[in-house]
């Protein structure tokens, strides 16, 4: 049997390395989310106070329930306790004794002081979820910019090599002809001054693409120089009019779901704040016991059912419920607010993304004939019938038109992805 020599296994590894590589699959933009979501440490902060809201809701809950308590003490006097009774003194209890207690309590009425808490706790259980919610898709939008951003500057990259290939192919023909005699220098100095002119630009372009993938590698909490290959991605333009689209933001956005909530809490809590002054019904009872043999009974049960009615506190109760309700007066006007950002924000998206259509579709136009007066201006300057600076020229324009049809396909792409925050549905 043969055996493969080292050189020969390295070879291999190397191969099948490659091999994996090229198979492995690129990174979509909802894997780039997901990663995101679950690394941001804001959104973890949003989790926590999520989580912290569940647990104010059970604790607002939890004051319907009974109570119950337990006490014990130990007590050492300095003296026995004790009367005069018809000039004799006599002991009513030792100077050191064991006392305990248990007790049940359960309120039978709060004036729905706790039935207003829990549902002021309830609203603000639900803002907190609105806010997380709104905290996720604007970490989606900002990873979704620097997706796109990594496509462009990829895009880029390929068009300045393009670039480069053109003017190396235009610099070869015009050295060509001035070997032949046909051109003058003149023309193949400048053609080799405009590819160094287009390399320079390609490293440019190179060094942004570095940049955008390490800004994509940032906000996916990984390390800056690890490797990017992301999926291309296809946009499709909403097709509903304008009207329409604002229509459902409003009805959609979590922000003004999360204003409301927090607005409704307030009023609630305003409401419990207030019924303290209100008749309160509690029903108490339990077991006592006190260590001492000059009593009959030392343990004793006891029931109790207590009214209390604050009549007037100084106001106080009134005036803390006041304030709360201006809070959530503030809290309205300050949806109203943002009701009228939103239309704008959507507004906006929805013209950038029209837009950029248009641009779309006249740089794919001027692209087509930038391509084909190209072709004919080196034609003509090979026939000797046109000049190196229309081949350059042509060239500078198929390069500009280009440049142009990227930035209108991402710039539509970036339109799609804002106006789908803006209407809350990233």
């Amino acid at each position: 049997m043969q055996i493969l020599k080292p050189k020969a296994i390295f070879l291999i590894m190397i191969m099948v390395g490659l091999i994996m590589i090229e198979s492995a699959p690129c990174e979509t933009l909802d894997d780039a989310w997901a990663i995101s979501l679950a690394s941001d440490h804001s959104l973890k902060a949003a989790r926590d106070s999520a989580d912290a809201a569940q647990f104010e809701v059970s604790a607002a809950k939890g004051a319907r329930l009974p109570a119950l308590n337990l006490n014990s003490g130990y007590t050492l006097l300095n003296n026995e306790p004790g009367v005069i009774l018809n000039g004799f003194e006599a002991t009513t209890a030792e100077n050191d004794f064991l006392t305990y207690s248990a007790t049940v309590a359960v309120p039978i009425y709060t004036h729905f002081r706790i039935t207003n808490g829990i549902k002021a706790a309830e609203s603000n259980r639900e803002a907190a979820g609105f806010e997380q919610k709104a905290l996720e898709q604007d970490i989606k939008l900002r990873v979704a910019e620097t997706y796109i951003a990594v496509l462009l500057s990829q895009k880029n990259v390929e068009v300045v090599q393009s670039h480069v290939q053109s003017l190396t192919a235009i610099a070869v023909d015009v050295k060509n002809l001035h070997d032949q005699g046909m051109v003058p220098v003149n023309d193949l100095l400048s053609a080799q001054v405009s590819l160094a002119d287009a390399k320079q630009k390609e490293l440019n372009a190179r060094n942004q693409l570095d940049t955008a993938r390490a800004a994509y590698n940032r906000i996916l909490v990984r390390s800056l120089d690890s490797a990017v290959e992301i999926e291309p991605l296809e946009f499709a333009a909403f097709e509903e009019p304008l009207e329409e689209l604002t229509d459902r933001a409003i009805q959609t956005r979590a922000e003004l779901t999360l204003l409301s909530k927090q607005s409704e809490g307030l009023e609630q809590l305003a409401a419990a704040q207030q019924a303290a002054t209100g008749p309160q019904v509690l029903l108490s009872g339990g077991t006592n016991y006190t260590q001492n043999s000059h009593q009959v009974h030392e343990s004793l049960w006891s029931a109790n059912l207590t009214l209390s009615w604050d009549i007037f506190d100084g106001n106080i109760a009134s005036h803390k419920s006041s304030a709360t309700l201006k809070r959530a007066g503030s809290v309205r006007e300050q949806r109203y607010d943002y009701e009228s950002i939103i239309r704008l924000n959507v507004r906006n998206a929805w013209l950038k993304m029209q837009e950029s259509q248009e641009r779309i579709k006249v740089a794919e136009e001027a692209l087509k004939q930038a391509d084909e007066n190209l072709n004919v201006s080196r034609n003509r300057y090979q026939e000797g019938v046109g000049t190196n600076t229309d081949v350059l020229n042509a060239e500078s324009l198929r390069i500009n038109s280009r440049v142009n049809y990227e930035n209108a396909y991402y710039d539509f792409g970036l339109a799609i992805m804002r106006l789908k925050r803006a209407m809350g549905e990233i």
